[in-house]
């Protein structure tokens, strides 16, 4: 049981780590309309073909590759006009200059994929497929920064003017002003300083994913294609090839910082948290600084809607590149969608009540474990939930929060956000009205439906999708490298189920069997298969209101990192896109 005890706690203080939500606008295009058009005039009335790369300065300037049009584009912030300020719309390589903003270019570029801005508003750009970086002065001039036009690996120690690249993908600088270039071609992360001269910082030129705990330049990588750098010179890479993201200290080495992450863009915020997008599933993900990986913007439908709304509940096409301001507003090409969008972060409200497992913001049910938002609610420091004789207290660091009128056992509390278990008495309610207090101040209050069933399966990353926070037979963790195996039985966790039997107990941990099984029947598929079902109930030593579902995976099931896995409650599902490892 102490096993299961550690995991709890996993599952419910990782609620947590969904706390920031964005509404999403589109600022830069016209969805769904491709085209090279618009310079001079609103952003929002241009056309782009295919913006991939993007990055902003100090002053909020966009700028962006427009990269089927072999340009480079800029909205400047203080008129929000959109201008070309590289390319002349021909695959070329010429430098050149432009007299106006928005005419005169005769420079030609080629496909960009990284873009970088220096402290004096230089721009620089991976022109990728001319093998060399270019950069764009103040005044426009556009000149070769690095690299000859020649694809090769040479020149360290050197002029980066004579040296050879092959593929320069993504930039970053750091702040002593040296850029540094995620050579894809090479295998390599190469560095140019402020005095022109290029090294190598990581890769030796071979394939491979070595070297974690050793010097960068000793370690081998997998098709590094972007980079970001965050406040202690830490370097990030999205080292595509292999899946994953590398860190490099400033002391020279190297480890992973995230696996099974496509980072084909990456961008940091001034509190060192990482943004990504992996430039094929319809999704924006933020990496926390402990590790936690979100979905932050799109619902996993590919196509385009929901500007104006919660950015979760959006549909995007195949964003490509991201960047995030100083206030902490991401920055996204939605690049089959023909635009580019922000997610700009606003205030929680009580308003915001979402299932803890689901991340979904929808009718609650009695005794599901919901995590409600909202500002100044709690202490300052998340405080996880106490138990007194064998009960979740209602009480908690000053917080209490009732449900029409009615204690709620807390699981954890913060100044931002309380995960509380709804109390059985709502069944038979049509609506709940959730008041938060703290030290005894009613914060807010807000009314959210009730239904009678509302599941939601635990991730193990805290989003709501993704690999399951699921248990092998073993008492393992499931994962892409710790499959369950066909025919063997895994453990899922699931909250929302609603009424119990017997009546479920608000706040009572489950000591002893029997414990309280849902009123309505569970069944579950895995691959799309039905599953054997053994058992359905309270988790053993947790609290009321947490699930357990133990299910036989099926002897013809598919294999694979991500197999799909969907458990229904009496005709109602959990969320899509949660899946379980399966050999």
């Amino acid at each position: 049981m102490k096993r299961f005890y550690v995991f709890l706690a996993l599952l419910l203080s990782a609620g947590a780590a969904s706390a920031q939500q964005y509404v999403i606008n589109t600022v830069v295009g016209i969805p769904g309309v491709q085209g090279y058009w618009g310079d001079g005039g609103a952003a929002t009335s241009g056309q782009l073909n295919k913006p991939s790369s993007l990055v902003l300065d100090s002053s909020g300037n966009i700028y962006f590759s427009d990269y089927y049009t072999f340009v480079v584009r800029m909205v400047t912030a203080s008129t929000d006009f959109l201008s070309t300020i590289a390319g002349n719309g021909t695959n070329g390589y010429v430098n050149g200059s432009q007299t106006t903003l928005n005419g005169g270019d005769i420079s030609q570029i080629g496909f960009v994929h990284g873009i970088a801005v220096d402290s004096k508003g230089n721009v620089y750009i991976s022109d990728t497929s001319n093998f060399v970086i270019r950069k764009i002065d103040t005044s426009m001039n556009t000149t070769t920064f690095a690299g000859t036009n020649q694809r090769g690996y040479s020149g360290d120690g050197g002029a980066a003017t004579s040296a050879q690249l092959w593929f320069p993908a993504g930039l970053a600088f750091d702040k002593s002003g040296n850029l540094y270039v995620a050579d894809y071609g090479s295998l390599t992360v190469r560095k140019i300083d402020t005095s022109g001269k290029i090294s190598t910082v990581a890769g030796t030129g071979s394939f491979g994913a070595s070297g974690d705990g050793g010097p960068a330049t000793k370690a081998t990588l997998g098709q590094p294609l972007s980079l970001a750098i965050d406040s202690a010179g830490n370097i990030f890479i999205g080292d595509t090839g292999n899946s994953n993201i590398r860190e490099i200290t400033p002391d020279g080495n190297i480890h992973t910082a995230a696996s099974n992450v496509n980072a084909v863009s990456l961008a940091v915020d001034t509190s060192d948290n990482l943004y990504f997008v992996d430039g094929v599933s319809p999704f924006v993900y933020k990496i926390l600084t402990t590790g936690s990986v979100l979905v932050i913007a799109g619902n996993g439908e590919t196509s385009y809607g929901g500007d104006g709304g919660q950015a979760t509940l959006a549909r995007l096409d195949h964003p490509n590149g991201v960047a995030v301001d100083a206030s902490g507003n991401v920055f996204f090409s939605d690049t089959d969608n023909e635009i580019i969008r922000e997610l700009t972060a606003v205030p929680f409200s009580v308003g915001a009540a979402v299932n803890s497992a689901s991340n979904v913001q929808q009718a609650i049910a009695p005794g599901e474990i919901v995590t409600l938002f909202g500002q100044g609610i709690g202490p300052s420091t998340l405080t996880p939930f106490t138990v007194t004789n064998g009960f979740v207290d209602n009480q908690l660091a000053g917080v209490t929060v009732t449900f029409n009128g009615i204690p709620a056992p807390l699981i954890y509390v913060s100044s931002t956000l309380v995960a509380a278990v709804a109390p059985y008495e709502l069944q038979g309610a049509s609506t709940a009205n959730i008041a938060v207090s703290y030290q005894g101040a009613i914060s807010s209050t807000t009314v959210v439906p009730v239904t009678s069933v509302a599941p939601g399966i635990f991730t193990a990353n805290a989003t709501g999708l993704g690999q399951a926070a699921a248990v092998n037979q073993d008492g393992s963790l499931n994962s892409a490298s710790n499959p369950a195996s066909r025919g063997s039985f895994i453990s899922l966790y699931v909250t929302g189920e609603g009424q119990t039997m017997p009546a479920g107990v608000d706040g009572r941990i489950a000591v002893t069997p029997p414990y309280p099984k849902p009123v309505l029947a569970v069944t579950v598929t895995i691959g799309g298969l039905p599953s054997n079902v053994t058992y359905y109930g309270g988790a053993p030593t947790a609290v009321a209101g947490l699930m357990q579902v133990n299910a036989q995976i099926p002897a013809n099931a598919p294999t694979g990192a991500g197999v799909p896995v969907v458990v229904n409650v009496g005709g109602t599902a959990a969320q899509s896109g949660v899946t379980i490892a399966v050999n």
